[in-house]
């Protein structure tokens, strides 16, 4: 019986790692953005929105590169919730995350992306789509 052991644990990792993708823009059928602690007591700062749909393929796949491209950041984390995103699957589920982007054009800013059913572990999203989705969340 103990032969097996190992054997089954080999097998248990390789169809986890199978199993593992990233997001795929063909997969979600929206993206909903809710403006958080930016709109506080009902206050939307001038351009900004309180709820913003994105639909249109080129759009999601901004986000989801951001999303697939994100770093993990090591310790734990102390962060103000910019908008809640809302992750749409053609499949009629869903996932939330947290979004932090400013609006703020900087080489060197970067967002910060949070699953909420781990909101202890955060996720850098580099510059160059950090400034792809402030455009596309502030300029549109």
């Amino acid at each position: 019986m103990k032969k097996w052991i190992p054997l089954l644990v080999i097998c248990l990792l390789a169809i986890g790692v199978m199993s593992y993708s990233k997001l795929k823009v063909s997969e979600i059928s929206s993206i909903r953005l809710e403006c958080k602690d930016l709109c506080k007591d009902g206050q939307v700062p001038a351009g900004l929105f309180t709820e913003k749909i994105f639909t249109e393929p080129d759009e999601i796949s901004v986000f989801m590169n951001a999303v697939n491209k994100a770093s993990k950041m090591p310790g734990m984390l102390n962060y103000m919730t910019s908008f809640l995103m809302y992750v749409s699957y053609s499949d009629g589920g869903e996932k939330v995350y947290v979004l932090n982007i400013a609006n703020v054009k900087n080489e060197e800013i970067r967002g910060l992306l949070v699953d909420t059913e781990d909101s202890s572990q955060g996720y850098e999203i580099q510059t160059e789509f950090h400034e792809q989705l402030r455009q596309l969340i502030y300029e549109q």
